[in-house]
């Protein structure tokens, strides 16, 4: 095993070290298999010797693939020795034969066996050259891999590396990552040497893009997609921490990271485009998925906190107009169907809305399908807004609560949960940047800062009526979220409050 960098660790299988095929029984092929074996039981010094001895009775016909092997694998012994220099030389010749001969070859199978064989050098070659201090040779001999087997995702992730971290190339870093991210997770073809954990890579490899675009903050972001168009790089980056996250959840460097960049960062609001499409593809099955696989009981809670601020069910009034906002199947509007005069169901997407229809045909008295602030001074004046697990799609709570503000009744309520970051990222963020107030977690999803919700409430003529913490009010992964339950009411001029 060698660490190729702080980040990303390689593991190099015996068959990968000793690739060789058996064409003809002569001595070459019989000391190569000595030394395979002798290098496999770690007796470097006996594998040097019988490698020697294949190398120095090879023939004019011998076969390709049994030189290219001879000398790639007297390369990985003498490297294992901790003869560096010695072993250079043994890469180098096994490229420059390849180069040499490789246009003999007529059969397309040898052809690629030998090809293989040399990209392996070249890549054991480029990390020779980063154990002796020489990261351009290094970049060249990842690079040549590659080339030489496209499927050869290890040589880019190591590219990238010695790219970013010793060539301070993060551009071109960032090209060499996506393409090795893009050679594991492609189904068209199999991966060299893939991974036996893939998702520990996956992770490891979306941590250093994320560190690659962030690398210079002057920098300008655009997506593949759109390359005219420019967009926040945080944003960008905080979406690769997130995938880190979500591929191996004990990376504690991309939750760092990402704890640091999304506390406050420019993703201020899941885009509409977003929620619509991920909701429209749910739809079916998003009310199980949410409640029998997720253990989400944030919607009967939700109902349970508003009646304690009113001091119990039985003195919960009833409103004539209420929005529930991000009304998805129905589970919360139907907790407050019956303190509701009118009950107005929105959402982004028409096909959970039509879902709604289907499961509590009987259940709002109107639905419309578009965003909740337009909704909200639309319909003014509303005397009461119910929004579970709807809000976690905005970061920046400014211009939701001014459009609650202006389409809210005097004295009127909004009651609604929000998700909270975990025990320890919370104690991250108290280091690392005390007065954050979101952040965008690995799930899409936002958490907000308890002090951050209640001053933006106070700021938009909103006070705090009841709160409540909310423990595992859903699961992710079998761990539980953790939330806030609010009860917020519109300060009136001229009437009583709560």
């Amino acid at each position: 095993m060698r660490v190729i960098s702080n980040s990303i660790t390689l593991i190099l299988s015996l068959a990968s070290l000793g690739l060789h095929s058996v064409y003809a029984l002569d001595q070459a092929t019989d000391f190569l298999d000595l030394g395979d074996s002798a290098l496999s039981g770690e007796d470097n010094e006996s594998a040097i010797g019988y490698y020697e001895k294949g190398i120095a009775v090879l023939t004019d016909d011998e076969s390709l693939l049994t030189i290219l092997s001879l000398h790639t694998n007297l390369g990985t012994a003498l490297s294992s020795a901790g003869n560096e220099k010695k072993a250079v030389d043994s890469y180098r010749t096994a490229i420059f034969k390849h180069d040499a001969l490789i246009g003999e070859i007529v059969d397309r199978d040898m052809k690629k066996d030998a090809n293989d064989l040399s990209a392996q050098a070249a890549f054991f070659l480029g990390m020779t050259y980063q154990e002796l201090g020489e990261p351009q040779l290094a970049a060249d001999a990842y690079a040549l891999a590659n080339t030489l087997d496209p499927y050869h995702w290890s040589s880019l992730a190591n590219l990238g590396s010695v790219l970013h971290d010793n060539l301070r190339l993060p551009g071109d870093a960032l090209i060499a990552y996506n393409k090795a991210f893009e050679i594991l997770t492609q189904i068209d073809h199999e991966p060299t040497d893939a991974p036996h954990e893939p998702r520990y890579i996956l992770s490891q490899l979306q941590y250093r893009i994320a560190l690659a675009i962030t690398y210079d903050h002057g920098r300008k972001c655009a997506r593949d997609d759109d390359p005219t168009k420019e967009i926040s790089c945080d944003e960008l980056a905080s979406h690769a921490f997130s995938l880190a996250v979500g591929y191996d959840s004990t990376n504690e460097a991309a939750k760092h990271m990402l704890a640091s960049i999304t506390a406050d960062a420019t993703v201020k609001r899941a885009s509409n485009t977003y929620v619509k499409a991920l909701f429209d593809e749910y739809a079916h099955n998003f009310e199980h998925a949410l409640v029998s696989e997720l253990g989400y009981t944030g919607y009967e809670r939700l109902r349970f906190g508003f009646d304690k601020a009113f001091g119990g069910r039985e003195n919960v009034p009833i409103f004539k107009l209420v929005i529930d906002a991000g009304c998805g199947t129905g589970l919360v509007g139907e907790q407050f169907r019956n303190v509701s005069q009118y009950l107005v169901g929105v959402d982004l997407s028409q096909a959970i809305i039509d879902e709604a229809k289907t499961k509590r045909p009987d259940l709002y008295d109107e639905t419309r399908a578009g965003d909740v602030t337009e909704v909200f001074r639309a319909m003014k004046p509303v005397s009461l807004i119910i929004a579970a697990d709807s809000y976690i799609y905005f970061g920046d709570l400014v211009p939701l609560f001014k459009s609650m503000e202006e389409g809210m009744e005097d004295g009127g309520f909004v009651a609604f949960t929000l998700e909270s970051v975990s025990e320890e990222n919370e104690k991250s963020l108290q280091e690392s940047k005390p007065d954050w107030r979101w952040q965008l977690t690995p799930s899409g999803r936002f958490a907000h800062k308890k002090e951050y919700v209640e001053r933006v409430s106070k700021q938009h003529s909103f006070h705090v009526v009841h709160y409540e913490p909310l423990i595992n009010f859903r699961y992710e992964g079998g761990i539980g979220v953790r939330g806030h339950l609010y009860v917020i009411q519109k300060k009136a001029d001229d009437r009583n409050e709560l």
